[in-house]
């Protein structure tokens, strides 16, 4: 019997398909022709990226032109002097607050920064506060709150003192010297503007506002120093009498009142030009030590 035919092991082979004519010119690879497509591609990307970018410089350009114009409009201008109200100065002339705030008719209220106008004002050491507000569409208003000296204080130089306890302003031969003058004190015991005056200048403003009160001698404009010894207390000088008055701390209205009641009998017996000190220290009665008696034999007399 013949023998089943063995399976060939041979793997048979497919035809060769016809490769397709490619349209690429001669030494053009498919790589360098993707290359050149996106190439292609990228131009529109440029094209509109340089329009977007001028168009915006042109919308910003425009803004400006337009802001430039507002700034420079006639209906925003300050045309008459009189649109800009000026409150609260009394120190100073309408035309002097005017040239420090460098304002004028030319003003337009767009190119106004309030907040750099209030600040050239108060860099005066006169002028404590300035609030500026625009009314539209070409009026202006100032407002002011000038620096109300209450003393002098008598430091390496002279200083102006306010309400606060602040030193402000050195004297000038210009400023006004009919203030009292403190001494005793140091520039520590003064508000710096970040800490508050210490105790004892707070002392010595509330003895200044009695002393507003009080009635003439003591009126503060009849007190030529205010003496202030942190241990002892106060001592009183009056414009033209050499007297010294001693306070000390405690219940100035009573001792001040009590002096005031004494001082036409003292005038009378011609005690004010004999008497060096009067120490009102004491609650019942008033003491006189009379000039040359200090240091031999000191005279004390007993007013009721």
């Amino acid at each position: 019997m013949s023998r089943p035919a063995r399976p060939s092991r041979l793997i048979p082979q497919q035809p060769a398909r016809k490769k397709k004519t490619s349209f690429l010119r001669r030494g053009q690879t498919r790589n360098s022709f993707k290359r050149r497509r996106g190439h292609v591609r990228v131009w529109p990307r440029i094209f509109w990226f340089t329009l977007g970018i001028t168009g915006l410089a042109g919308f910003c350009f425009g803004l400006v032109f337009l802001y430039y114009q507002l700034l420079t409009c006639s209906s925003f201008c300050i045309k008459d002097i009189h649109n800009i109200e000026v409150t609260g100065n009394q120190r100073f002339t309408r035309a002097q607050i005017l040239e420090m705030a460098h304002l004028g008719s030319q003003t337009n209220l767009l190119a106004l920064r309030p907040t750099l106008v209030e600040q050239t004002l108060q860099s005066h050491p006169w002028i404590a506060k300035a609030e500026v507000a625009r009314q539209w569409p070409n009026r202006l208003t100032l407002r002011l709150t000038e620096r109300r000296p209450v003393a002098l204080v008598q430091l390496e130089d002279l200083y102006y003192t306010d309400l606060s306890g602040s030193l402000f302003k050195p004297a000038s031969p210009a400023d006004p010297h009919d203030f009292p003058v403190i001494t005793g004190l140091t520039q520590e015991h003064f508000s710096d503007g970040s800490s508050p005056a210490s105790d004892l200048v707070t002392q010595v403003l509330k003895l200044l506002a009695l002393l507003q009160e009080a009635p003439r001698p003591l009126t503060s404009s009849h007190i030529a120093e205010i003496h202030v010894d942190p241990e002892r207390g106060f001592t009183l000088y009056l414009t033209g009498l050499k007297t010294a008055l001693y306070l000390g701390f405690n219940d100035l209205p009573e001792k001040i009142q009590k002096l005031h009641k004494v001082w036409p009998l003292l005038a009378q017996r011609g005690y004010l030009a004999r008497t060096g000190r009067i120490n009102l220290g004491h609650p019942q009665r008033l003491l006189l030590s009379l000039k040359g008696m200090e240091e031999t034999n000191p005279v004390r007399q007993e007013e009721n």
